[in-house]
């Protein structure tokens, strides 16, 4: 099971801005485009102070974010108690930060004016800052505290699925539905977190985790108004904005694909295989040999799942699979994986490396010249057919959302 890393903070700046700017010329134009847009605000002085504990004598940073690289604008020495104090001009909202370098850092979000009072430990800044003065700074903080929960609870599943055997496969399913609630809670956080704070370019935080930009394109739409609002033609707008271009490529990429699974659809049933129609038996080898037909799994909703080991695609989409697998196993669903490889020993470890514990696995080891992907006139993979508890063709060509959507309007 794979789990997407989620960048926390400071290096969602970093990380973000280094994909929408190519250059340094790029980064200053952006700049002066923010100074122009901010030039009918005063710019007003702030002050940042607090304790460092093991901070003592240490040399302290203020860092303005808006180019490929973080800009110092002001230094101190913390004194023997680890007190500081740092001092910047504001005219509009930015982010800035307080750090030993710039992996070490807090965060702040100020637009000037502000008097912050921020202690933290030297050695963690991000983890231990506490923060008054600065209600955007605080709101921030709150979404990045409540990723890096988020995040560190994924990866612990992560190792604990890692260490289980291929065999475990019930401890593995309780995992995988711990961490599926984990990830739908998260979600829900998110969009409130969006939904309640669009008076505040702190929702730019949540554009992070909003991998599902097709869906989830709405959620970007709100999170760029805001950004216009408090700060306009910065790069961290540009970068919602080219977000969002993103999510409009992928929904026209989407439509060109459910042409193409239409087209496939009257492919298939000029071939005899149709929606509604008998699903074809199947009959073939498992890894050990042993023959599993397809029309043994009747009374169950089954996906057909045409794949190989050597299908990046395939592989790529195993993740999404063993999650609904994992989901509705016990509601009557499962799948018949029938393989076109020709190698026996990678076909057995791709089974084993993707955690494919279902135990229908099937394949004669003939490539493209399989017998199984021949009677359903397969000419590409993966390739999936959704079988009725009768025995009939449900649907074609269901992958990732549409799959999911299926399969919960099928049983719930």
């Amino acid at each position: 099971m794979k789990f997407k890393l989620h960048l926390l903070l400071p290096l969602i700046f970093i990380g973000i801005i280094s994909c929408s700017d190519s250059n340094n010329e790029a980064s200053h134009s952006s700049q002066n485009s923010q100074d122009i847009t901010n030039q009918k605000v005063s710019a007003k002085p702030f002050t940042i102070s607090g304790v460092i504990s093991n901070g003592a004598e240490k040399k302290i940073y203020l860092f303005e974010y808006g180019g490929n690289v973080p800009t110092k604008i002001d230094s101190t020495i913390a004194d023997e108690m680890g007190k500081y104090n740092l001092q910047g001009q504001g005219s509009g909202f930015k982010f800035y930060s307080i750090g030993s370098t710039v992996n070490n850092v807090a965060a702040l979000l100020l637009k000037g004016g502000e008097k912050i009072s921020l202690d933290t430990e030297f050695n963690q800044m991000a983890i231990s800052a506490k923060i008054s003065g600065s209600e955007d700074t605080k709101l921030m903080h709150e979404f990045s505290n409540k990723q890096k929960i988020f995040f560190d609870t994924m990866q612990n599943y992560k190792k604990e699925i890692e260490a289980l055997s291929y065999e475990e496969s019930a401890k593995r399913g309780v995992i995988i539905q711990k961490a599926e609630k984990l990830k739908e809670d998260f979600n829900f956080f998110t969009y409130n977190f969006i939904d309640n704070n669009l008076h505040s370019p702190a929702v730019y935080m949540a554009a992070s985790e909003l991998y599902d930009i097709v869906n989830e394109i709405d959620y970007l739409k709100k999170i760029e108004k805001t950004m216009f609002e408090h700060m306009n033609n910065s790069p961290f707008h540009n970068a919602v904005s080219q977000k969002i271009a993103q999510a409009n490529q992928a929904i026209s990429e989407a439509t060109r694909q459910k042409q193409m699974i239409a087209n496939q659809k009257s492919a298939f049933a000029n071939a005899g295989i149709s929606i509604g129609g008998k699903a074809p038996e199947l009959n073939f080898p498992n890894p050990s040999g042993k023959n599993i037909s397809l029309s043994s799994l009747k009374g169950k909703i089954v996906l057909l799942d045409f794949w190989a080991s050597w299908c990046r695609p395939c592989r790529a989409e195993n993740p999404n699979v063993v999650r609904l697998y994992e989901k509705y196993k016990d509601k009557g669903f499962t799948i018949y994986s029938y393989s076109l490889d020709k190698d026996a020993e990678k076909w057995k470890d791709a089974i084993q490396q993707d955690g494919l514990t279902w135990p229908c696995h099937t394949s004669d080891l003939k490539g493209w010249q399989a017998s199984g992907s021949a009677l359903y006139n397969v000419q590409s993979i993966p390739q999936t057919f959704l079988i009725g508890r009768d025995g009939n063709i449900i649907d074609i060509g269901l992958r990732g959302r549409e799959l999911e959507e299926k399969l919960k309007e099928l049983l719930g």
